[in-house]
């Protein structure tokens, strides 16, 4: 009687069979940290966030509630030879008001942020650089509540990305961000987890972080924003339930996202959370 006989691939042939399956099932916006996309490829995304706090970290500086609707983008475009760059602004409602209900208002654009990045290599970890430049010029930081604090900064990052294969990626970041005047340095760190469960269905969950390096002005004195407090730490819980439109061999794919984020712990900032829808195109 005959018998079929099952011949596996080889180890090197499985690879050139899952890596690249892999990285089809993952969305590009997966691969926004440590991965860099190819000369031509380009992922974007804009998104509407609603924000409100009525507790704050640490001493409470007499604050009422503070709300905020805000509408951002994000961009990253592959330049070849391991290089991108990407750049987010950010367009803010906000009002805050404290506990006797004196309200300040203010709308208008944000800081401005500029970025490099280099991947040095894919295997066994992907492992990339970035540089970012955050320009405060869109805005005035002496209104009664700026949107921002009107200093430029300068951060440098590493970054490391993991594909786990079925089980989804995985992403540590750490980077150190230089401040002028008064506003402390800042330690920035975040740990991420995504998974596809389909060529279309995707989570991700992150921890995002801002540990103050203590080397600034730790007061109140001439900040209206206390969403922008000189001297702070603060984590983030952000979870995501994204959908990619069409399929991974479309040309181009729409996505929409929906985003739930908890400011779990910190010291003199704000304590609050916030939803977010978003549409993504990636190219």
């Amino acid at each position: 009687m005959f018998q079929p006989t099952l011949k596996f691939p080889s180890k090197p042939k499985i690879a050139l069979i899952t890596v690249p399956l892999m990285f089809t099932l993952l969305p590009l916006q997966a691969q926004a940290g440590a991965w860099v996309a190819e000369k031509g490829a380009s992922y974007n995304k804009v998104g509407v966030t609603d924000y409100s706090a009525t507790d704050f970290f640490g001493g409470n500086p007499d604050l009422g509630e503070f709300e905020g609707t805000n509408v951002s983008y994000y961009g990253e475009w592959g330049l070849g030879n391991n290089w991108g760059v990407f750049t987010s602004v950010l367009y803010q409602d906000i009002t805050q008001s404290d506990s006797s209900g004196a309200v300040t208002q203010n709308d208008g654009f944000g800081d401005l942020d500029i970025g490099v990045k280099y991947q040095w290599q894919a295997e066994p970890f992907v492992l990339s650089t970035q540089l970012l430049a955050k320009l405060p010029y869109l805005y005035d930081e002496d209104d009664t509540l700026p949107l921002g604090n009107g200093q430029e900064d300068l951060e440098a990052k590493v970054l490391i990305g993991k594909s786990l294969g079925q089980l989804g990626y995985f992403g540590v970041e750490l980077g150190y961000r230089f401040r002028t005047d008064d506003p402390s340095d800042e330690i920035r760190y975040l740990i991420e987890y995504g998974v596809s469960l389909s060529e279309n269905f995707y989570l991700r969950a992150k921890l995002d972080g801002i540990e103050s390096a203590n080397n600034g002005e730790d007061q109140f004195a001439g900040v209206g924003n206390l969403s922008r407090t000189l001297e702070f730490d603060v984590g983030k819980l952000e979870l995501t339930a994204g959908w990619n439109f069409g399929q991974p061999s479309d040309g181009g794919r729409w996505g929409a996202e929906f985003t739930y984020t908890d400011d779990l712990y910190g010291d003199n900032t704000l304590r609050g959370d916030g939803v977010q829808v978003a549409l993504t195109r990636s190219f």
